[in-house]
């Protein structure tokens, strides 16, 4: 689970969803929404596919996650079925966020610190948010939109990639899928209990822009957005979608479609 290299600040990196079969998705959003496959790797407890969908100036990432192994990943498609499974944030300063996070009284979990084309750690999802958070830090990156866009040639010796990862090719049969009219992600939705812990966390922890708007906060990023909306059931509601199936697609309990995507 990789992305973008940062001197400074903070990106939104991608969404990323557990399913059943990463390839048959994959399939079914190149055919509907014109997905463009960026990169992906196998480990021992699951593979990962990460996506582009839109244009290069409008548009996100999303991220399938398949398990290939007993682990976490079959314990949560076990426990909840196909559906969103985390947010990625690329910082600066691993540590430094680390430190921060654990301030405010969040539980970090799973730090890696010396891999260093792709160091992570992941807040644990609580009451108030109800997704997990992975932070990471790279000193790799991706190239621009515009080139992953406009060529099927992956240099992968120089991408993010994850520690132990194998079969940097394992997705590549995804060429073979004639990609459909493109589609445009957007902003995520997250349904949160508490909107003023929300404004901490992704304002204060992760550097965001912060508009409120109809009750809601609007979070800007490098790499993209997130929206969240006061409910007393949190988790991650769908990302907006412009283009594609007059009704949107439903992964699980989330949904990419147009509107605001109130939980």
């Amino acid at each position: 689970m990789a992305g973008v290299a940062l001197d400074h600040g903070v990106a939104l990196d991608h969404t990323s969803v557990a399913v059943h079969d990463a390839m048959a998705w994959a399939r079914r959003l190149r055919r509907e929404l014109g997905a463009t496959p960026i990169f992906g790797e196998q480990l021992a407890q699951f593979r990962y596919l990460l996506l582009h969908i839109g244009t290069a100036d409008d548009g996100a990432r999303l991220e399938l996650l398949e398990p290939r192994g007993e682990g976490f990943l079959t314990r949560f498609l076990g426990a909840r079925g196909e559906g969103p499974h985390h947010l990625t944030f690329v910082v600066a300063d691993l540590r430094a966020t680390v430190v921060h996070a654990r301030a405010l009284g969040l539980t970090v979990v799973g730090e890696d610190h010396d891999h260093p084309p792709w160091r992570e750690a992941f807040i644990a999802p609580d009451d108030r948010h109800g997704v997990v958070i992975q932070l990471a830090q790279s000193d790799r990156s991706y190239p621009p939109v515009e080139q992953l866009l406009s060529s099927r040639t992956r240099d992968v010796e120089d991408f993010p990639g994850s520690r132990g990862a194998t079969e940097p090719h394992w997705w590549t049969r995804l060429w073979q899928t004639a990609p459909g009219a493109v589609a445009r992600l957007g902003a995520t939705h997250l349904a949160s209990t508490d909107l003023a812990f929300s404004r901490l966390v992704f304002g204060d922890l992760l550097g965001a822009r912060v508009t409120e708007i109809d009750s809601a906060l609007e979070l800007s990023w490098p790499g993209g957005s997130v929206r969240v909306h006061a409910s007393d059931r949190p988790g991650v509601t769908g990302m907006s979608l412009r283009g594609g199936p007059a009704g949107g697609i439903a992964i699980g309990p989330a949904r990419l479609g147009p509107g605001v995507l109130h939980p």
